[in-house]
This record gives structure tokens, C-alpha cells and sequence, in this order.
């Protein structure tokens, strides 16, 4: 029998009820890198097999051994991979590599649910492969599953020009599975080598920087040394490091600078790449060295140490690879990032980092929600296409910017039901400002950790002219106060709180766009 965890059996609960109450819709499920996405489509996969025929597709010969593991015993699931060399096309469940199965999808029985897993990668082959397995049945569900639920330019994967998703049905939130340790922290380290890709072009189809100019900028003899000798002293206490690196050529130069290191590139043999991978899990190789053939699919809980040396302008390059070193293992507190091209100051904290809509000459192309289920649509749009609620005429959409502070690498911020975003509390400073009113009023500053600057702050009007403002507000004071009793002026006020005698909540809500909390955790 499967054992969901609390937040598993959720996600599952949510996709089962938004397919019956919007038949038509593709949705996805958003599960960052360690929460269990083979449990997840092995729930779902065990529940639709009722039903019908079940394909789950993915692209890692990894990830489909992975899946098929994890599916109940009593039932009969096929493997369709040639890297595992298996073809078997016998339901209930069939786990397929896309690969494999694409060219050969005439040999499936008619399938009722498809379930895509790493829907990010490959979006134009499982279009192409969706169509097919609709001529046999026009009616088949498609779920699809990711930890990005955008492409490598981070535009909203139902915003694609050919979308194999409706959007987003079901969220687990990086802080969610931090705070409940299912995933470990990610600590930051700037070194003092920088790589400078200011004279990389950018490329018109990926977005991300051209690979031939980006590997001979970073590529030095020089650099490579600075930056060899930067990760043996700033990892000396990590056991297992990857290192990402611009190109193949980079991976091989660098690899040659750090002692015991092994590579693995694209081009590796099957057979001496599982070696490699599996050495790395038993310890025995503690420089992992890769281009991007380890950002999806490769679990190594052991990893506690990522150094990036792969600038990248991609958001879903730079989660991916945070993702791979934030699994649990024990006797690992936390993993450390040592970012050589500052991708985590221009990004921001990794789960924060979010999709938008695809790029105008303007910007950002107008969006709006949907009142009746809630996606996110073009303003051009005129029936949703997940429910079928007609819009009004279009009309231009808000831009919201997200600003980005310090070298914090995950946040912990997790936004509820409501659209509250949460964010932890590590300290709450004090001072006296006086207010547009012209009165004295005490400011509670609330810092996160790893924030530069805070992320919330409280006035306490105890002494405005309208009675009323300065009686709402004394009553919020003995809320949050550990000492009875109001202050009678704002020196003694100052003076409580910054002897401790105000509580510190471990989290505070704030709405979008807003710096003043509306609710708080202790």
C-alpha cells in the first residue's frame, strides 16, 4: 500500500477533484526536486488505472526505473525504455521514456490518463505525442508534473505557443517541505572569484547565454586555477560537491585541478556514467563535475555542496540545480552554494522564482485570472480553457516586479489559500517615527534571515489625537507584548521592547505588494 506523506495525499485529492469538475482541463502539479513526485504519479497512476490504461512518460531511463518502483506490487506495471531494455506495452500502467515510446506509439493500447513527468523538458515532442494518442482516444486526461513550471526562458508552461498544460492545479511550496524537513537548507558563499560573461551574447532561442562564447569567456587557464582552488578551500568540509560547468571542454579542465574529481557529460558511456553516479552516492567520489546532463532527474541525497561555475541567464537551470543538493540525508544540516556568476544575486531566492507571461517588445504580455477557477490567461483570451468562463473584452493587465535583496538562497516563504504570502521570522528591531499625523509611534521592523533589509514593519499609534486609532492600537500592543500594561510614553515603549518585551512571532502574512502584516505565527 502507498504511504503519502500529509502534503502528497493533498496534491493527489486536488488533481482528482479539479478533473471532475473541469473534465476538459490538462492541469499540472508543481513539486519541488525532493518531494516525491514518483509517490505522487504512482497514487494517481493506482487510482485512473481503475478506469482505464495508464502511461506515465518521462525522459531519464533514472526516472522511470524510479516510477515504476514505486508502484503498489499487486499491479502489473510495464517499463518502455531503451536504456533499460525493456519494450513491454501491457497495461494496467506503463512507464515509458518519451524516446522510446514516441516512435512507437501505435503499439499502446488505448490509453485513459497520461501522466508527464519533468513536463518542462521536451514540450514540442509531447505535443506531437499527445495529438497521436488522441486519434485513438479523443477523451484522454493528460497530467503532467514538475518542479518549474516554466520553460528555460521562464515563460508559464500553459503560455507556450503549443501548451501541453491548462496551468496550475495543485502547489507544494519549497517552504512547506523545508519547514517540515523534507528538504535542507541551502547556505550561500560568494567567493572572491567572479566569472565576467558582460560580453556573452544571449541566444534569441534559449534565452540563456550562446554556448561557444560562453565557454571560451569562462574557459581560462588562469580562472580555472583561481576557481579550483576557491572550491577546495571553501568546500574542505563537504563530503560531496557537484560542480556545473559552462561546456565539455570546461568540465574536463577544471576536473584536471581537483583531486579525485570524475565527470560525466553527455557523451559519457551508459555504463561508465551509472558508475560514476553510483561511486558519487557511495562517497567514494567527492567531485562530481557536469554540464547540464545532471540538472533533472539525478537524485544523489549525499550532495551537500554545489559549486556553480555555469552562468546561465535560464531560471529554470538555476532551480534545477539548486534543487540537486536540497534532499535530506543524515547527518546533513544544510547544503552549501558557492556561486561563481552571481546568478543567486540576480534571481533571487530560489523559491521565489517564478514563471511570467511570454516577452513583448513592451515587456511582459498582459494577463488576467480567471474569476470562476482562478488561471491565469491572456488578456486577449475570451473563454477560459480550463473551465470555460467567458471574459469581458480585454483590457490591459497589471505588472507587479518582484524586487530581489542579498545572497539568499531559499526563503522560505510560503503563500496559503488565501494569497498570503509567509515569511519566517528571525528578529524584530525597534524605533520611534513620527507619523504623517505629527504623533510619536513605535515601528516593528521584522527581518528574515539571510534579508538585508526588512521584510515587514508595525506602527504602534499609541499616543495619535483620535482616541479611537490609539485604542485599536494600544489593544494590538498587549497582543504582542510580554509585559502587562501600555506604555504612557514612547521612550518607555522603546524601552520594553528592546529588552525583550515584545513577542517575536515565528511568521508573519503579509498581502502582495503590502509591508504590513495581517497576521502572525508564534
Amino acid at each position: 500500500m502507498l504511504r503519502l506523506r500529509p502534503y502528497q495525499e493533498q496534491v493527489v485529492e486536488l488533481t482528482k477533484n479539479h478533473l471532475i469538475e473541469y473534465p476538459n482541463a490538462m492541469p499540472t502539479l508543481v513539486v519541488p526536486t525532493g518531494g516525491g513526485k514518483s509517490l505522487i504519479s504512482a497514487a494517481l497512476a493506482t487510482h485512473y488505472a481503475k478506469l482505464g490504461n495508464i502511461l506515465i512518460v518521462t525522459f531519464r531511463k533514472e526516472l522511470v526505473a524510479q516510477t515504476a518502483k514505486e508502484m503498489p506490487n499487486h499491479l502489473n506495471v510495464s517499463i518502455f525504455s531503451a536504456g533499460i531494455g525493456r519494450k513491454e506495452t501491457k497495461g494496467p500502467i506503463i512507464v515509458a521514456g518519451i524516446q522510446s515510446i514516441r516512435k512507437h506509439w501505435q503499439k499502446l493500447p488505448t490509453i485513459h490518463t497520461l501522466l508527464i513527468d519533468e513536463a518542462h523538458w521536451g514540450n514540442a515532442s509531447y505535443v506531437e505525442f499527445i495529438t497521436k494518442l488522441r486519434k485513438v482516444n479523443c477523451m484522454m486526461r493528460v497530467i503532467s508534473m514538475t518542479a518549474t513550471p516554466f520553460d528555460g526562458r521562464g515563460v508559464h508552461l500553459h503560455m507556450l505557443k503549443a501548451p501541453i498544460t491548462t496551468g496550475v492545479c495543485a502547489q507544494v511550496q519549497m517552504g512547506e517541505l523545508l519547514r517540515d524537513g523534507f528538504l535542507c537548507n541551502v547556505v550561500s558563499y560568494n567567493p572572491p572569484t567572479h566569472l565576467d560573461v558582460s560580453k556573452v551574447g544571449i541566444d534569441n532561442k534559449t534565452g540563456d547565454y550562446k554556448p561557444g562564447e560562453l565557454q571560451a569567456a569562462v574557459d581560462v587557464d588562469e580562472l580555472n586555477a583561481k576557481v579550483a582552488d576557491d572550491i577546495i578551500r571553501i568546500f574542505a568540509e563537504r563530503k560531496s560537491i557537484l560542480v556545473f560547468t559552462s561546456g565539455v571542454a570546461h568540465a574536463d579542465h577544471l576536473a584536471a585541478l581537483l583531486p579525485g574529481s570524475k565527470v560525466v557529460v553527455g557523451s559519457t558511456p551508459k555504463r561508465e556514467r551509472d558508475a560514476i553516479i553510483q561511486a558519487f552516492r557511495a562517497g567514494q567520489v567527492r567531485y562530481l563535475v557536469a554540464v547540464d546532463t545532471l540538472l533533472v532527474g539525478f537524485d544523489a541525497p549525499c550532495a551537500d555542496g554545489l559549486a556553480m561555475v555555469r552562468p546561465t541567464k535560464s531560471p529554470l537551470v538555476y532551480v534545477q540545480a539548486v534543487g540537486r543538493i536540497m534532499r535530506p540525508f543524515p547527518g546533513k544540516k544544510d547544503a552549501l552554494l558557492c556561486d561563481f556568476v552571481g546568478v543567486v544575486d540576480e534571481m533571487g531566492p530560489v523559491d521565489e522564482v517564478c514563471g511570467h507571461p511570454p516577452r513583448t517588445s513592451e515587456g511582459d504580455a498582459p494577463t488576467k485570472v480567471c474569476d470562476n477557477c482562478f488561471t491565469i490567461v491572456f488578456c486577449g483570451t475570451r473563454v477560459c480553457p480550463v473551465c470555460g468562463e467567458e471574459f469581458p473584452p480585454p483590457r490591459d493587465g497589471e505588472r507587479i516586479y518582484d524586487p530581489r535583496t542579498g545572497q539568499l538562497v531559499v526563503s522560505g516563504v510560503i503563500t496559503d489559500e488565501r494569497g498570503l504570502r509567509w515569511y519566517p521570522v528571525e528578529d524584530v528591531t525597534y524605533n520611534l517615527r513620527t507619523t504623517h499625523a505629527g504623533s510619536m509611534a513605535v515601528v516593528a521592523n521584522y527581518h528574515s534571515p539571510g534579508r538585508k533589509t526588512p521584510i515587514a514593519e508595525d506602527y504602534y499609534n499609541l499616543w495619535h489625537h483620535k482616541q479611537s486609532v490609539a485604542a485599536r492600537d494600544a489593544a494590538k500592543w498587549m497582543k504582542r507584548c510580554a509585559i502587562p500594561g501600555v506604555p504612557h510614553n514612547p521612550q518607555d515603549a522603546l524601552a520594553r521592547a528592546e529588552l525583550g518585551g515584545m513577542k517575536i512571532p515565528r511568521m508573519v502574512a503579509l498581502k502582495p505588494g503590502s509591508r504590513f502584516p495581517v497576521a502572525y505565527r508564534t
